[in-house]
């Protein structure tokens, strides 16, 4: 017999978070293009004043997840690889200690902060020819910490779905 856990619908936010993101990254591409040709470094800032919702999105669909993380393992969660360990309905058998988290939160993690390092440099390098290199580097790094970030939120709201108790269809 499954057991259900009265958990919240973190879909929800996981797509609000996933769309603000990708448009976080569509935008830091088409900033960058525009620094080829040698267009205005407004574009980058505006990519700045974007993560600014994206990040609230994505700490509330993570403050929810965490919630549920908690409720499913009856352990506390605090960290990414801890709700992906309490979330994976695959491993619900083995000890939390001995769950084994996704492998792609550490590459998530590292392109987030080389893209953070990028910007940071690439601020400094304003009026430089560098200035190209970091945007094209921090976009790189954008790119793929967004994909990751999307896929994590998605595969996690995914398994927290299958814990949650059936919700009635109404007609």
């Amino acid at each position: 017999m499954d057991t259900y856990i009265d958990l919240r619908d973190v879909r929800l936010t996981g797509y609000v978070s996933m769309g603000l993101i990708a448009l976080v990254a569509a935008e830091s591409v088409w900033g960058t293009v525009n620094d080829w040709r040698g267009g205005s470094s407004s574009w980058s800032f505006l990519a700045i004043v974007l993560i600014a919702p994206a990040a609230v999105a994505f700490l509330l669909w993570f403050r929810f997840a965490t919630h549920n993380a908690e409720a499913i393992a009856l352990h506390g969660v605090r960290m990414m690889s801890q709700v992906w360990k309490a979330s994976d309905p695959a491993q619900r058998e083995v000890p939390f200690e001995q769950r084994v988290a996704s492998p792609l939160i550490k590459p998530w993690q590292y392109a987030f902060l080389a893209m953070v390092a990028c910007d940071v440099l690439e601020s400094l390098l304003l009026d430089t020819p560098a200035y190209v290199v970091f945007s094209t580097l921090s976009t790189v790094c954008a790119i793929v910490a967004a994909g990751l970030a999307c896929f994590l939120v998605f595969r996690v709201s995914l398994m927290q779905q299958r814990f949650a108790a059936p919700q009635r269809k109404y007609r």
